[in-house]
């Protein structure tokens, strides 16, 4: 947990559960049918300090989907949403005002 959550503090148990994916057969081999980012708008936030993703891969992949808006979060690891919700609400409005969106 500490890799994924850093510098998060100690994290909550019922919260830790939903974040582990489901590692079945299934949802490790499904097939994709299309990549949302070549035709949907997309905001992108990450943190510098995920170990999971390296930041060159969450760079490459923002930059491919020209991503409208990209927010680094200096400090913040995987979790980002957990570290600093104020930042990632903040872009999740900023796209849905974007939009059109309520």
């Amino acid at each position: 947990m500490r890799r994924l959550a850093m510098p998060v503090a100690t994290p909550r148990p019922r919260i830790t559960r939903w974040w582990r994916p489901a590692r079945t057969e299934a949802a490790l081999n499904e097939v994709s049918t299309g990549s949302a980012w070549k035709s949907i708008p997309t905001w992108f936030v990450y943190g510098d300090r995920d170990k999971n993703i390296p930041h060159q891969a969450l760079s490459f992949m923002a930059e491919r989907a020209h991503s409208k808006q990209t927010v680094v979060v200096k400090g913040a690891s995987h979790v980002v949403m957990v570290s600093h919700p104020a930042t990632v609400a903040k872009l999740i409005e900023d796209a849905a005002q974007a939009s059109g969106s309520k």
